[in-house]
């Protein structure tokens, strides 16, 4: 019986040890596991890609974060050309200019939008594909600084069978500017027309008044 006592307490006495020890650890990696959580969430994600615009013969340049935290600072590895103009070839084989300053900061969840340029003028200067990192710094959960880098690819040649044709949208903005022929661009010719009209008879009703 004393025996038994004296091993139940051994026992005892080994298990408080145990969880003396393993109790601080499980809370380390517990705070620790929140804590890399809190982190991933409060890291930006900076993101480059081709994207053609509601005018479809145009290509733009879209930087996004994509992340969950401001990226400052945003710097390129190497000068991003922009106005590369050309349908089938190049028109100009120097870009107009080139994406090479300095970002302030980006937001989570939002983007820019550069003209890069046309098809053949883009693919003439970036080639098959264009490899750009991305850096930047950012604040982490405890307020430190810290540097990210993030590399993306930017690829054209899956644009190079797509349709060209213009949004709805676009083509309803070209219409309503007269830029193109259609119903609206008659229609608004006529109303310039009849506005001169009308003109012209207020100012000989005006006229007629006066000399009366």
């Amino acid at each position: 019986m004393i025996e038994a006592i004296e091993k139940l307490m051994s026992h005892a006495a080994f298990f408080q040890i145990a969880f003396y020890i393993v109790s601080p650890v499980a809370t380390f990696l517990a705070v620790g596991t929140a804590y890399f959580a809190i982190y991933r969430q409060s890291k930006p994600n900076i993101i480059l890609y081709y994207e053609l615009s509601e005018a479809s013969t145009v290509i733009d340049l879209v930087i996004c974060n994509h992340g969950s935290g401001a990226a400052r600072d945003i710097e390129f590895s190497v000068p991003i050309p922009l106005g590369c103009w050309g349908m089938s070839s190049s028109d100009d084989t120097t870009p107009k200019r080139f994406l090479d300053s300095k970002i302030p900061v980006l937001a989570p969840n939002k983007e820019l939008r550069y003209q890069a340029g046309q098809y053949g003028g883009l693919f003439s200067q970036i080639g098959e594909s264009f490899t750009v990192a991305a850096k930047y710094s950012y604040r982490t959960p405890l307020r430190n600084g810290k540097r990210g880098e993030d590399t993306s690819i930017l690829d054209i040649r899956y644009m190079s069978h797509m349709n060209s044709k213009n949004s709805a949208a676009y083509d309803l903005s070209d219409a309503m500017k007269g830029r193109n022929n259609t119903i609206f661009s008659e229609l608004n010719k006529s109303l310039k027309s009849i506005d001169g009209k009308l003109g012209l008879i207020a100012s000989s009703i005006q006229n007629n008044e006066n000399s009366d």
